[in-house]
């Protein structure tokens, strides 16, 4: 189970009590509970240091898709209500279990069980300028 699953890295925001909350939201929260005479903050406060770690955790990474790529990612996160980023972290985690189990069974597996596309030779990484 993902540790992370209930922050949302591209709005940097975690979920706690049906509503999305900001790092500063969070921090309001806490402080109007404290005001108020109510010190039952332990729950807000992990919420604020599980997105806290998470952000920690977070490093970004930019990449160019062509734009009928683009196009589809963007449709599709919006059809799902996502953001794209979320939509392209699911899609590398699915990408590297496949190859996983392709790696570790690549003459027994069927191909509709596994459809990813390795190739026996990578082309040579291009080293940045």
């Amino acid at each position: 189970m993902d540790p992370f699953a209930d922050i949302d890295l591209d709005s940097e925001s975690v979920w706690l009590d049906g509503a999305w909350y900001t790092r500063d939201q969070l921090a309001h929260r806490i402080k109007e509970m404290i005001e108020a005479g109510d010190f039952r903050v332990s729950r807000p406060s992990q919420a604020l240091e599980r997105l806290e770690g998470a952000m920690g955790l977070a490093q970004v990474v930019s990449v160019r898709l062509p734009s009928d790529l683009l196009e589809a990612v963007s449709a599709t996160a919006e059809r799902l209500g996502r953001p794209m980023g979320h939509l392209i972290r699911e899609a590398v985690a699915y990408y590297l279990a496949a190859a996983a189990v392709y790696s570790a069974n690549p003459d027994g597996g069927s191909a509709s069980a596994v459809d990813v596309d390795m190739q026996d030779e990578a082309p040579p990484v291009r080293k940045a300028r």
